[in-house]
């Protein structure tokens, strides 16, 4: 037996062997060992079974066909669905999931297909037929954009972690040598984080028992901050309401305008206050504040007379101390300033708001008139104030926030990408909230903004938890 055939013999044991395998789902068949080995057989296809048609003759074209349907088999897994691991997720995130395997693939495949191609057209082009030559050259290509077409379209597509930047930078580079490599490589990395993350959250969900250890004794108010809206188009709060029912939670919206002046706001939540009690019977309710909603609510509490119907008030990266970012951003050039806030304001009466006033809405955020806020108004005796944040662990965590969070970093501040720790403290500060990997936790994560799943961070468990200790607390 020649020794090409014995090769022959053995690759097509082990790839049946680990086709078994993956079949009865005891070892993957989408794994980087196997795929350092298949891709290049795959990619120069052509050339490699002419060369064995022409050493091994027409004897062993039957276990040339068998390797060539396990190949095929395992380059269709590649395609359709290289993630067969278990978990129980939605077909978007499997699908996305997906994509790290093939980008790794895609990069390997051109960094190899790079020396390959040329050694073989320079030293054995001579030996080899001019259209066997082409045809390789033309199925590798066409192989490498398949590749590319389906792990860039995945992450472009489905990813909720990729920035537009990101993107863009792949899409447009993916082809370059070097740059495209790092474009694939970062992409597929940052797709895999997102992915474990939803299989940490699909198992932590699978974990958690049924139960109602969110039935406080007084039903929960969610008050939002500025620009959203208790509405789907701007809903602010994400998953949170619903995770929150499950374990027995009672649920309401403070439903205040987006962009309205604090007194306004502060009257649109006092009478969200009254009308949940006189709707459910109880006498006070639990505020949970997002952002400007705690100083909303503290209005409402302290100068609008509802501090006998609140219990609680947990405030969530709520600047109570100001915005040091706002200091510096109010002060632009009164007429650029003026048309920034009449585009908002227009934006937000299309969405709803009878008085949307952004300008009123952002001078509230200035340092001095928070200290002047806070001296008119006094906690209520009768109301438990607690308070929460997070910090950014780095400009990155959060682009659309990267300037706001320089700037305050810049002055020796934590911050979420708007309100600085200090800043946060109201009340009971119980502490911040920190990512245990490097993406950090921003002023939108901790209302679940992007309705996503990251590595370190769970914010529908923190909430579970947060308002299990009010009913824990008789609240």
């Amino acid at each position: 037996m020649p020794v090409l055939g014995m090769v022959l013999l053995v690759a097509i044991v082990a790839l049946a062997l680990v086709t078994v395998l993956d079949l009865i789902r005891r070892v993957p068949l989408i794994c980087a060992p196997v795929l350092a080995l298949a891709v290049p057989v795959i990619l120069n296809a052509p050339l490699l079974g002419w060369y064995l048609d022409r050493e091994l003759g027409g004897r062993w074209r039957a276990p040339m066909i068998v390797l060539a349907v396990l190949l095929g088999y395992l380059w269709l897994r590649l395609q359709l669905a290289p993630i067969r691991d278990g978990v129980r997720l939605g077909p978007l995130t499997k699908i996305l999931g997906g994509a790290t395997p093939i980008l790794y693939s895609l990069c390997y495949a051109t960094i190899l297909q790079a020396i390959v191609l040329p050694v073989v057209w320079v030293s054995w082009g001579a030996l080899i037929p001019t259209g066997v030559l082409v045809t390789n050259l033309v199925w590798s290509v066409l192989s490498c954009l398949l590749l590319y077409l389906n792990g860039a379209l995945r992450a472009v597509l489905l990813s909720k972690s990729l920035s537009v930047v990101s993107r863009v930078f792949l899409l447009g580079t993916l082809w370059i040598p070097v740059l495209g490599w790092i474009a694939g490589v970062g992409a597929g990395r940052t797709v895999r984080r997102e992915y474990l993350a939803a299989v940490d959250r699909a198992e932590w969900e699978r974990e958690l028992p049924t139960d109602d250890r969110c039935a406080t004794r007084y039903p929960i108010l969610l008050v939002h901050g500025v620009g959203w809206r208790d509405r789907m188009l701007f809903n602010a709060w994400g998953r949170i309401p619903r995770y929150l029912k499950r374990h027995g939670a009672s649920i309401y919206h403070g439903e205040q305008e987006a962009w309205g002046t604090i007194e306004e706001n502060g009257k649109q939540v006092a009478a969200r206050i009254a009308q949940v009690c006189e709707q459910t019977g109880s006498p006070k309710v639990n505020v949970i504040a997002h952002s400007r909603g705690g100083i909303d609510s503290r209005y409402a509490i302290s100068t609008l007379g509802m501090g006998d119907r609140v219990a609680s008030l947990t405030t969530m990266n709520t600047p109570h101390h100001g915005v040091r970012f706002a200091d510096t951003a109010t002060k632009l050039r009164e007429p650029i300033y003026l048309k920034l806030a009449a585009v908002v304001n227009w934006i937000f009466a299309v969405a709803g708001d009878t008085t949307p006033d952004f300008l009123t809405s952002t001078m509230a955020f200035r340092t001095e008139l928070a200290r002047e806020f806070n001296r008119n108004t006094p906690d209520h005796p009768a109301v438990h104030y607690q308070s929460y944040t997070s910090v950014m662990s780095s400009a990155a965590s959060d682009p659309r926030l990267a300037v706001p969070y320089r700037v305050i970093k810049a002055l020796g501040e934590e911050n979420d990408g708007l309100v600085s720790v200090d800043s946060a403290k109201w009340g009971e500060f119980r502490g911040v909230f920190r990512s245990t990997g490097r993406r950090g936790v921003s002023h939108g994560d901790l209302v679940d903004y992007n309705r996503e799943d990251f590595h370190g961070f769970n914010v529908l468990a923190e909430y579970i938890q947060i308002v299990g200790e009010l009913k824990q607390r008789g609240y």
